[in-house]
């Protein structure tokens, strides 16, 4: 059995398997391999419902940036408390950054 690996964002414990691949530079924008991390999916949709792909690249292009920003604090201050085994879809936000 696998040790349980952390979301990079969050810091929840999942499976390999219940982690998507997030590219924190955007591929479109120049991102490769080596701008990839390990999210969970709620922090995943979360970041997408979040920001354009634009955005990422010129204000959050590395998961250091992303734990700080602004917009995903109350979400990451909720987010750490659920089990994560708990399911939910983000609602788009009305206008991304």
């Amino acid at each position: 059995m696998e040790s349980p690996i952390p979301c990079s964002l969050c810091g929840r414990p999942f499976d390999r398997r219940q982690l998507t691949k997030h590219h924190c530079l955007p591929r479109q924008k120049g991102g490769t391999q080596e701008h990839v991390e390990l999210l969970c999916r709620q922090c995943h949709g979360m970041v997408h419902a979040t920001y354009t792909n634009v955005t990422l690249a010129n204000v959050y292009p590395t998961i250091e940036q992303l734990r700080v920003a602004p917009e995903l604090a109350g979400f990451l201050r909720w987010v750490r408390k659920q089990p994560p085994s708990r399911r939910t879809r983000n609602e788009p936000r009305r206008r991304k950054i």
